[in-house]
């Protein structure tokens, strides 16, 4: 028996030493093992190049997102780290975006594929509850550090991320005007109680904005961006991107939006004196913006028109422009019933000077201005027609008109409005509206019909802003800037009542900082054609679908806005 035993101890005692020998291998194996004091850490990874694609003001401009799809592919087939970031004001701008409630935007937006946006003022135009939807939709991160939701005290979005590009820590801080409070509908703000409840650090943005910057560059941010809406010209200067630098320190470049102004590349010192690089694309994807990141942190930037990328550079390149371009060609195929074509034009209803080739229609008299004027009073129904400049998004080219090119005009959908205005209360209108002229544009700018006005813009306006850059009055003792105020020819009596057709956004919603101008009574809100559908039964119905040169030849209106310089 004992020997049957030891027939099987040795094999067992090998075999316990084999067992041995794999469990301290595997120990081995599971735990790497630890450096020591005298051992150098892993060298960093090497810095390189690094691309940041970038647009501002797109505002339904779908055409270009392709070409957009193709740089970034390029860029990614050379071997560099690149992402595609917005500066707001993508959703809204034409039908494609009015019809459809932002929904195609957002999708393209997917497709290209976008990594990061702030928001713009229009993306609040279809309210808070379809915004959140169009949140949900996107595939790309949305950023903004001063929109706060009064209720609870938090920020409505993430207000900065850090993206890692080309082996350096890269923050991309969001923000968003606070004029977004009245140049989008002021009612879609107000929570259920009929406060406001939201904020955009109205009175402490250059705060809000340093304390995130501060925050990024604590978590180890080398390089900081502000991806902003704020603007240079025609927007109030104390949230204009200039005086935003001005007062904070820490943010490398700013790539911004909101004015439509093309900047290749400015610089505006800080508040230590440093020259911040400062970039805008234009709109409608007129330019791609383009910022350069040396591995040495080195910033440049460049603009680069969409038909100057080579969509056949490779295979990628082709497919990448494709894909998003499939998309364009669907949801153009989507209001194609829309292209019908409705009428002749022998003049271009304009929204620019044609002497300079830049927008006109938010600080001077166009004869798109008047036209839509026309409309309104026209088939609205009343003496005076009153259309906020900003509320015009793009020119009617001469030839054949259709739906669509009409409807782009008003791509809201505005409700209209008629209201009991008294003759002061026009006054005070027209003299806020015109607080910029001569040098900026102001959304508010009325076009007019039934009535005309001049504007002396040599004279200081005398116009007072609230927080929020409403209309809170003008100062006592100051000269106005606006006179010979007339209404069918006869001077404007500022006692007495009448009777205006308008975008109910502008007349009653508060919209444009109007909401502090007092003496304006609702007549009728209900049952009346939107702004677009004035546009198409002004033209169809009064004009029998013909724009003549007699009626609206001068592109730069027929006489009823004289502004002296």
């Amino acid at each position: 028996m004992l020997k049957k035993f030891g027939k099987y101890l040795l094999p067992a005692g090998i075999m316990a030493l084999v067992a041995a020998f794999f469990l301290i291998g595997a120990a081995n194996l599971e735990t790497p093992k630890t450096p020591g004091k005298n051992e150098p850490p892993a060298p960093p990874a090497e810095p390189k190049d690094a691309v940041v694609l970038y647009t501002n003001d797109v505002h339904c401009g779908i055409d270009g997102y392709a070409a957009l799809a193709a740089l970034r592919a390029q860029i990614a087939e050379e071997g560099l780290d690149v992402i595609v970031v917005d500066d707001g004001d993508y959703v809204q701008g034409e039908m494609i975006g009015g019809y459809y409630k932002g929904t195609p935007i957002i999708e393209l937006m997917n497709a290209v594929p976008y990594t990061l946006a702030t928001l713009g003022n229009h993306e609040f135009d279809y309210g808070m509850d379809q915004l959140k939807k169009l949140i949900g939709m996107m595939k790309f991160e949305p950023i903004c550090c001063n929109i706060e939701e009064l209720a609870s005290g938090k920020t409505l979005l993430t207000p900065y991320k850090i993206v890692t590009l080309g082996n350096r820590k890269v923050a991309f801080v969001g923000a968003t005007t606070p004029e977004s409070l009245t140049k989008a509908n002021p009612k879609n703000f107000l929570g259920a109680d009929g406060k406001v409840a939201y904020s955009f650090a109205e009175t402490n943005l250059y705060e809000k904005i340093q304390s995130v910057v501060d925050a990024a560059r604590k978590e180890g941010a080398q390089t900081v961006i502000l991806v902003s809406h704020l603007g240079v010209n025609g927007v109030t200067p104390e949230w204009s991107a200039p005086t935003v630098i001005a007062n904070t320190r820490g943010i490398d470049v700013v790539l911004d939006g909101h004015s439509h102004e093309v900047f290749a590349g400015e610089g505006y010192k800080n508040a230590d004196g440093k020259e911040i690089l400062y970039t805008q694309t234009g709109t409608k994807l007129m330019y791609i913006g383009r910022l350069n990141i040396s591995k040495d942190g080195a910033l440049r930037s460049e603009l680069i028109r969409p038909a100057d990328v080579d969509v056949n550079k490779s295979e990628a390149v082709k497919k990448a422009y494709d894909d998003v371009k499939k998309l364009i060609e669907a949801d153009n195929a989507k209001l194609a019933f829309l292209n019908e074509k409705i009428g002749t034009a022998d003049v271009a209803l304009t929204d620019t000077d044609p002497r300079t080739g830049s927008r006109r229609v938010r600080s001077g008299e166009t004869n798109l201005g008047d036209f839509s004027a026309d409309a309104y009073r026209v088939v609205i129904g009343a003496p005076v027609g009153i259309c906020n400049g900003g509320g015009l998004r793009t020119s009617v080219e001469a030839g054949d008109v259709t739906r669509l090119a009409l409807m782009n005009v008003n791509p809201w959908n505005n409700p209209m409005c008629t209201v009991e205005m008294t003759g002061q209360a026009m006054l005070d209108l027209l003299e806020f509206n015109s607080r910029y002229l001569p040098d900026a544009e102001c959304g508010g700018f009325c076009q007019v019909s039934g009535m005309s006005y001049e504007v002396d813009s040599t004279i200081p306006s005398p116009v007072k802003l609230d927080e929020k850059g409403a209309f809170a009055g003008v100062e006592e003792g100051k000269k106005r800037r606006v006179s010979n105020v007339r209404v069918d020819g006869i001077p404007v009596d500022p006692a007495k009542s009448y009777t205006v057709a308008g975008p109910k956004f502008c007349l009653l919603d508060g919209g444009d900082g109007n909401g502090g101008v007092q003496g304006i009574k609702a007549l009728k809100t209900e049952g009346l054609p939107t702004d677009a559908e004035c546009l198409l039964k002004f033209f169809t119905e009064n004009l029998k679908g013909k724009i003549t040169m007699e009626e609206y030849g001068n592109p730069l209106g027929a006489g009823r806005i004289v502004i002296r310089k």
